[in-house]
């Protein structure tokens, strides 16, 4: 992770609900994202709220070279006074290559890099983790 998206990191509300869970602060390679609100706001303060189902990695007990996923949970990121908004290709499935977050000036710019489905960028002045729910299977 480069120090500039530590910097843009170190801003998201809430972010440490996310380590704490998994230890670091996931790339979200291939995390699906399920759900997403747009809200009209009072005050022009338009939000956006995205439920990602997301899961660390381990080669952990694995005899190959791939990585076992673990630690499954459901995360909710909503962001909040949009900016700018680019959204294309929502389907039936939205897997996340990357999941990146960097500053924009004043905002925060998260980039949703897909591997099938929903193509994102989305810039706003708060992004923030709403909640954090662990996979009960």
């Amino acid at each position: 992770m480069s120090e500039l998206e530590s910097l843009a990191l170190a801003r998201i509300v809430n972010a440490e609900v996310v380590r704490q869970f998994f230890g670091y602060w996931p790339s979200f390679h291939d995390a699906e994202i399920t759900k997403v609100t747009f809200e009209a706001n009072r005050g022009y303060h338009a939000a956006a709220t995205f439920v990602i189902n997301a899961f660390g990695m381990t080669k952990e007990g694995q005899t190959n070279r791939f990585s076992k996923p673990v630690k499954h949970c459901t995360i909710e990121l909503q962001f909040i006074d949009i900016q700018e908004v680019e959204f294309d290709c929502f389907s039936h499935q939205n897997v996340i290559f990357d999941l990146l977050i960097e500053e924009s000036g004043s905002n925060l710019k998260c980039t949703f890099d897909s591997s099938v489905g929903l193509d994102a960028s989305i810039v706003a002045k708060e992004v923030r983790v709403l909640s954090l729910t662990p996979a009960t299977h």
